[in-house]
């Protein structure tokens, strides 16, 4: 039992060993930290990505960015204190969520257009199937079109009078 216990603190002390040596090389390599340099360049880079400088953006814009990013705004009442908490944060990534979010009207404009072609190809289905029953019953159909008032008042009587001479037969 004693060796056991023994070898689990030999191994615990392995590990440990492993993770300072680890946490040494980032530090020397600077692997996955950042510098302060690094980080001024990112927040000027995102800066330069805006529509218009921060300064001019309104607070509700201000605190939407701040918001995307994960960041609060509660306590702070003037406008130049969101600037500077925008332009401390804009190196930040935009939340998964909030990249949705942004996304989500383009989305949307296009399942509407989507939707619209879908009625839009119903409806000429669905004349089509009525000129085709027209036509069963020897009614020519060129020119008309349903819906859209297309059928002009002489193609109307045309119509009817062609009906009333098939009831007659």
């Amino acid at each position: 039992a004693e060796e056991k216990v023994g070898d689990r603190i030999g191994a615990m002390r392995a590990a440990i060993c492993l993770v300072m040596l680890a946490v040494a090389i980032m530090a020397e390599e600077k692997v996955g930290l950042r510098d302060e340099e690094d980080v001024s360049k990112r927040r000027e880079e995102a800066l330069s990505k805006l529509p218009k400088p921060v300064e001019e953006m309104k607070v509700k814009e201000l605190k939407e960015l701040l918001h995307q990013r994960g960041v609060s705004s509660v306590g702070i009442s003037e406008k130049a204190q969101l600037v500077e908490k925008v332009k401390e944060s804009i190196h930040l990534p935009i939340k998964r969520e909030e990249l949705k979010k942004i996304n989500m009207p383009k989305q949307a404009e296009d399942d509407q257009m989507a939707s619209i072609l879908r009625e839009l190809k119903k409806k000429q289905e669905k004349e089509k199937e009525l000129k085709d029953m027209l036509k069963k019953q020897g009614i020519n159909t060129d020119g008309i079109k349903f819906g859209g008032g297309g059928m002009d008042p002489d193609q109307l009587d045309k119509m009817i009078h062609n009906l009333e001479k098939k009831k007659e037969l």
